[in-house]
């Protein structure tokens, strides 16, 4: 008996495989789209937030340099949202459902389960930062320009991308049943420990630059010409750094256990 020939697969055509991704990421963010529980809390309650605290609890008296600060405190915020939540519950969840061993057996391309969910937090960041511009242009006092306002916002867009490994990193390590527990227990402390909203005691003043929300910050208040601490290289190696540190970890130890 002869030994049947092996069987080759062609590779994928560039086109086809960019279509690969833009369609999984399609039905990837439709998905959330369509589950109140994630599309909800990510899109709305930033908004509500910033109006409630930066807006009406401020009395109007949030003018000028404060409401500058705290619209940028509210963006870096909202932009935590989709890579924590969208990648450390997700991932955690599906991945206890054997969900990620059953895609690899798929005729998927390489990388398209994190690429689409990556891109699906990109689309999320996007839609609420122009919500959160909106507000801050109509009712938020903001002195800043419109194209001030709009570089902010898309720095801040790209700021997902951090907020995206750290998600990862969660999802990839920590149990389905504790995954959103740790995903807001972080998700707070990088918001409040690192003076998003107010300026911290001087006891936490030397710790402040351990969160990365603490270099988003800064980032988004040098984009719109505020005065900010460090300088943007800085900030950006360090996220930078981060990003490839957690992801690596994260991509690891999913090849390895799924």
């Amino acid at each position: 008996m002869t030994a049947s020939a092996p069987v080759t697969v062609a590779p994928m055509s560039p086109g086809r495989l960019i279509g690969a991704y833009l369609s999984d990421a399609k039905w990837e963010s439709l998905r959330l789209l369509r589950t109140p529980a994630f599309s909800i809390p990510i899109l709305a309650m930033p908004i509500l937030f910033y109006l409630f605290f930066g807006v009406l609890l401020a009395g109007g008296r949030a003018h000028g340099p404060a409401a500058n600060w705290m619209f940028v405190g509210w963006t870096v915020y909202a932009v935590m949202g989709p890579g924590l939540f969208g990648f450390g519950i997700l991932v955690a969840v599906e991945r206890n459902m054997g969900l990620l061993t059953f895609k690899r057996a798929l005729p998927m391309p390489t990388g398209s389960y994190l690429t689409s969910k990556l891109l699906m937090a990109l689309l999320f960041a996007i839609v609420v930062m122009a919500m959160l511009v909106a507000t801050a242009l109509t009712v938020g006092h903001v002195t800043l320009s419109s194209g001030q306002v709009a570089t902010v916002a898309a720095v801040m867009s790209l700021g997902v991308i951090p907020a995206c490994a750290i998600g990862l990193f969660i999802g990839a390590f920590a149990p389905a049943s504790s995954a959103a527990a740790f995903a807001n227990i972080v998700y707070l402390s990088m918001a409040f420990l690192s003076g998003l909203f107010f300026p911290l005691p001087m006891a936490l003043q030397p710790f402040k630059a351990i969160w990365p929300t603490y270099h988003l910050k800064e980032l988004a208040l040098a984009s719109a010409s505020l005065p900010s601490e460090g300088s943007v290289g800085g900030h950006v190696a360090v996220l930078a750094g981060l990003t490839v540190v957690l992801t690596t970890l994260a991509a690891r130890k999913l090849a390895r256990l799924g």
